[in-house]
């Protein structure tokens, strides 16, 4: 009868280093996790505050180019230059094409 009791004992001992074994590895696997997906999570945040600066800055240009576009189609600026040219302005072969919504 000792024999079983000492077989007993092993099998719990197994299970018991198995269970330690098991919980140290997964503490292991969970910090390691945790750490990666802190410095990947703010390498991405850094990554997006890059992108949101180019595209503020894009803005900013886009936005001083379309004030650059709307001054040098001033119908005035147009004119003085024809003017300056030796053109004349004939209001009978002036077309006004308008938009419609039908089309």
């Amino acid at each position: 009868m000792a024999k079983a009791v000492k077989q007993k004992k092993k099998k719990r001992l197994k299970l018991l280093n198995f269970s330690v074994v098991f919980f140290m590895l997964s503490a292991i696997l969970y910090l390691g996790s945790t750490l990666f997906l802190r410095t990947y999570n703010n390498s991405l945040s850094s990554k997006k505050q890059e992108i949101e600066a180019k595209i503020s800055e894009l803005k900013v240009a886009n936005d001083a180019l379309a004030v650059e576009v709307n001054t040098l189609n001033n119908r005035e600026r147009v004119n003085t230059i024809a003017a300056d040219k030796g053109l004349s302005l004939d209001q009978n072969n002036i077309i006004t094409i308008t938009k419609t919504d039908g089309d």
